[in-house]
C-alpha cells in the first residue's frame, strides 16, 4: 500500500477510531499532520481554508491566508487581526497533546483543531486527490473544548455528503477533561474509488445552536491508496 504522506510542515488525531481495528492506547500519526505547512497554503494536495458564506459548495472555499506560529499549536486564519479571526484551523505541532495558550482545550498530537465563525462559515480542510485509485478513508471528529463543544460535521467527496453529524459534548484526550455529552464524537470508515483532482472535504459548522462559542472541534485523518 502506498500511504498518502506529504512533506511535514506543522489539527487531526485519534484516540480509539471506531471500527477501524485501533484500540485504547494505540495512536498511529494522522496522514494529515504531514501535509499541512504554516509557511505554504495549499502544501502539495491539502489546502486550508474556509466557506465564504453558509454553505459548502465548493466554489464558496476560500484559502486561509494568515498563520499564527507563535505557539506549538499554529493557527490559521482567513486573514490577520481581529476581524479575519474565525473560522480557524489548528494544529498541535507537538509529539504530544498540547493546551493551547488560553487553557480552554487540548489538542493530540497532530490532531487538527478548527471552529466555524459566528456567521455560519465552516471551518475547512480539503484534500486534492493526486492520483486515481481505491483509497481508505478514515476520520473522527471530536469534541475537545472542556465547555462542551456543540458543532456539526461534514466529510464530501466533491459534492456528495460522505457524513453529517452532530458533535455534543467533549471527546478529546481523557487525560485532560472526562468523555461526557450525548455524542461526543464521530467516526467514518470506508473505502473509496477516487479519481484524480476529486476534493475530499472535510468541514466543522457553528451546530444546531448557531453560535461558535466554546466550539473547538479536533479532527483526525487517515488516507491510504490501496
Amino acid at each position: 500500500m502506498k500511504r498518502a504522506y506529504l512533506l511535514y510542515g506543522i489539527v487531526v488525531s485519534l484516540f480509539a477510531l471506531t471500527g477501524c481495528g485501533k484500540h485504547a492506547g494505540d495512536y498511529e500519526q494522522p496522514t494529515i499532520s504531514g501535509g499541512l505547512s504554516f509557511e505554504h497554503n495549499p502544501s502539495g494536495d491539502w489546502q486550508v481554508g474556509y466557506s465564504a458564506d453558509t454553505s459548502l459548495a465548493l466554489d464558496m472555499f476560500r484559502l486561509s491566508t494568515y498563520a499564527d506560529t507563535s505557539n506549538i499549536i499554529g493557527v490559521w486564519h482567513p486573514a490577520s487581526g481581529p476581524s479575519g479571526y474565525y473560522p480557524y484551523v489548528a494544529q498541535n505541532r507537538d509529539t504530544v497533546t498540547r493546551v493551547e495558550p488560553n487553557g480552554h482545550w487540548a489538542a493530540r498530537s497532530g490532531q487538527l483543531a478548527m471552529e466555524a465563525s459566528g456567521t455560519g462559515q465552516y471551518s475547512i480542510v480539503r484534500y486534492v486527490v493526486p492520483v486515481s485509485g481505491r483509497y481508505v478513508l478514515s476520520a473522527t471528529f471530536e469534541g475537545i473544548h472542556y465547555n462542551l463543544s456543540s458543532t456539526d460535521v461534514h466529510i464530501l467527496m466533491n459534492a456528495t455528503h460522505l457524513l453529517d453529524d452532530q458533535i455534543d459534548g467533549y471527546g478529546g484526550d481523557p487525560a485532560y477533561h472526562a468523555i461526557t455529552g450525548t455524542h461526543p464524537s464521530s467516526s467514518y470508515r470506508d473505502t473509496l474509488q477516487l479519481q484524480q483532482h476529486d476534493i475530499l472535504t472535510f468541514a466543522v459548522g457553528y451546530g444546531a445552536n448557531k453560535t461558535n462559542y466554546n466550539d473547538t472541534n479536533g479532527l483526525l485523518v487517515w488516507l491510504e491508496r490501496l
